[in-house]
């Protein structure tokens, strides 16, 4: 009995001690609190979310993979060397939390999970923060990053890989699955290593949400982000490029749709109040777009979009696309292009920014409220320097909707000559200025213009010119066309000029007054310029419909009147507002010149105007009275 027992006791004692050396090589270092999985390991991470690693975590019993997981990465970790599939039971969402912890490589090739077409979950990468800002060095090596599976060791390793720590893998078709980053921060802008690349999801849809800040430095042969699909959702978002060398590199967002992107579509969207702010210090293109016959791509601001575009200098001579198009290129399909309702857009590049003949068609939409600027500051007085360069497929258009203002200029030459262009006023008529040489000097002037018309503003090809009213019988050819900015905006009405002060100078024993003390109304007749001017400002309609009342305050016994030109009465002023004049009784200015069009203007002699009463009786002294002019909207 004694020798059973003691055996019972010693098999007990074995049982427990094979099971606590299980559980530890079972968990490694994961931990888990309520719904969350701590890891301080890029291998914890690998046995969490890796498709056929061995690491035994999920047992498929008592252990069995969710298909939403919460992951919270409590230290800096740096990934295994491996690439692996993410586990397709994970089905929902992967959310991972870094908690200002950053990840790093040990080999630059092989270090990112794959998400492929049968990858149907939603993966959220939060509050990743590079430890360090500013890497001087431009290998993008550090002496030491965490041991892969040991948090207290470290090895030789990298601040980046070719891949993002989520990547697209190959060709797969259409993907389900979504990566997220919120409130990111990976500032390594002095790396040049030639082969990392900070977001590589293919065709994998990107989201942005929150803060983030993604900077890196330009690499030939390499590119800043490689997908088909990116959104900044909302919040404020920056990515910065360079400085650096393009070479081979073929744009700073790669989403060319051949193989490895077999899309239908490609599409680059700011959502409505969102920012992203764009610099693109690099000698290459901003977007490279689908470049498979019939792929549509779709570019979409509905927030804030700012893109600084200054790889070349601004005396760049170069021939080539990037040069010409800088912001967008490439695509055999219709290329569409929208600034979104109340967006603003701001867009400067030092070379061209839209070769359109390397988008195929091109439709650019401008809606309401929104505010545009585009800009090339390229000195060169140069085809290639232009905002809109190359031969513009057939039925490319720009279409203006209601818009709060859409600006388009060139430093050295006109920023759009093209036919095939076509420039559409849509529902709400809009001014158009043409600007002279590198400065806000108006050189032409149309008001209230809506309708159509060829980007080379002559009137040619068909249907010709739609505008009214038109353009071309106007001298559009010759004041738009060699303009070196063109500006669209809403038409306002407003008071545009002071009038000149009125002044009478009597001596009661004029004539003029009757010896029996009638009243009588007297011209002006100060010393100066006795002619008075109202010049309104009226470029909402080609028809004006405003008028001008007035009123008169601090006169005492005086009293005041207005007499029309061509009139004998005179209508009595006092101190409640009454029309002197109708849109009617003004002369229009002249359609497409600088200084009078949208100026509707009325001119008086000094027997006409505003004229003051007096009589022989008066009581010698100076008089002075204000005279109060409003202008209100409609007609009586």
């Amino acid at each position: 009995m004694k020798n059973n027992k003691k055996i019972q006791f010693l098999l007990l004692f074995f049982t427990m001690l094979i099971g606590f050396v299980f559980a530890t090589t079972v968990n490694a270092d994961v931990t888990k609190d309520g719904d969350v999985y701590h890891i301080t390991t890029g291998q914890d991470l690998d046995m969490l979310l890796g498709l056929g690693n061995n690491s035994g975590y999920w047992n498929g019993t008592d252990n069995k993979t969710p298909t939403s997981i919460k992951i919270s990465v409590d230290n800096d970790i740096t990934l295994v060397k491996q690439q692996h599939e993410i586990n397709s039971v994970f089905k929902d969402t992967i959310d991972i939390d870094f908690n200002d912890h950053m990840y790093y490589v040990t080999e630059q090739d092989n270090s990112s999970f794959k998400m492929d077409k049968s990858t149907l979950v939603d993966v959220f990468v939060r509050n990743l923060k590079s430890s360090e800002s500013n890497v001087a060095n431009t290998t993008g090596t550090l002496a030491g990053v965490p041991d892969p599976t040991d948090a207290t060791k470290t090895v030789a390793g990298y601040l980046l890989s070719a891949n993002s720590l989520f990547t697209g893998a190959g060709d797969q078709g259409t993907a389900n699955g979504t990566v997220t980053y919120d409130n990111v921060l990976i500032n390594y802008p002095n790396i040049h290593d030639g082969k990392s690349q900070m977001l590589t999801t293919g065709y994998v849809s990107i989201k942005f949400t929150g803060t983030n800040l993604l900077a890196l430095g330009g690499q030939s042969g390499d590119n800043f982000c490689r997908t088909t699909d990116l959104t900044v959702v909302d919040g404020d978002t920056t990515m910065t490029w360079g400085p650096g060398l393009g070479g081979n590199s073929i744009a700073m967002f790669n989403m060319r749709d051949g193989v490895g992107f077999p899309t239908s579509s490609v599409n680059f969207t700011v959502g409505s109040g969102a920012t992203l702010t764009i610099n693109n210090h690099v000698n290459t293109n901003t977007i490279a777009s689908g470049n498979n016959a019939g792929k549509i791509v779709n570019i979409t601001n509905n927030g804030i979009l700012t893109a600084t575009i200054d790889g070349y200098a601004t005396d760049s001579s170069s021939s080539y696309q990037t040069a010409t198009s800088s912001f967008v290129s490439g695509g055999t399909g219709l290329t569409n292009i929208t600034f979104g309702p109340n967006a603003v857009t701001t867009i400067t590049s030092n070379t061209g920014l839209i070769q359109m003949d390397k988008v195929a068609i091109l439709n650019i939409k401008a809606q309401s409220n929104s505010q545009t600027t585009l800009t090339s500051k390229n000195i060169r007085n140069a085809a290639t320097a232009r905002v809109f360069n190359g031969t513009a497929t057939s039925g490319s258009s720009l279409t203006l909707d209601s818009v709060d203002s859409f600006s388009m200029r060139s430093v050295a030459t006109a920023p759009l000559q093209q036919d095939n262009m076509r420039i559409v006023i849509a529902n709400t008529p809009l001014t158009i200025l043409g600007y002279a040489a590198n400065n806000d000097t108006v050189t032409a002037r149309y008001v209230a213009e809506i309708g159509s018309i060829n980007g080379a503003w002559d009137g040619n090809g068909t249907p010709g010119d739609q505008m009214s009213p038109p353009l071309a019988t106007n001298n559009s050819e010759t004041k738009l066309k060699p303009a070196f900015g063109i500006r669209f905006e809403p038409g306002v009405l407003a008071n545009s000029y002071t009038v000149n002060p009125s002044v009478w100078n009597y001596a009661l024993s004029n004539p003029i007054f009757p010896a029996d003390n009638t009243p009588v109304w007297l011209s002006r007749n100060g010393s100066g310029d006795n002619t008075q001017t109202f010049d309104i400002y009226d470029s909402r309609s080609q028809t004006a419909s405003f008028r001008l009342q007035a009123l008169v305050t601090g006169t005492g016994s005086r009293q005041y009147g207005f007499k029309k030109n061509g009139t004998n009465e005179v209508l009595s002023l006092n101190d409640q507002a009454q029309t002197i004049l109708n849109a009617s009784d003004f002369t229009a200015g002249t359609i497409g010149d600088a200084a009078t069009a949208g100026h509707w203007t009325y001119t008086t002699d000094a027997d006409h105007g505003l004229l003051v009463q007096a009589a022989r009786s008066e009581k010698i002294g100076t008089y002075a009275g204000s005279v109060t002019y409003s202008l209100v909207d409609g007609l009586e």
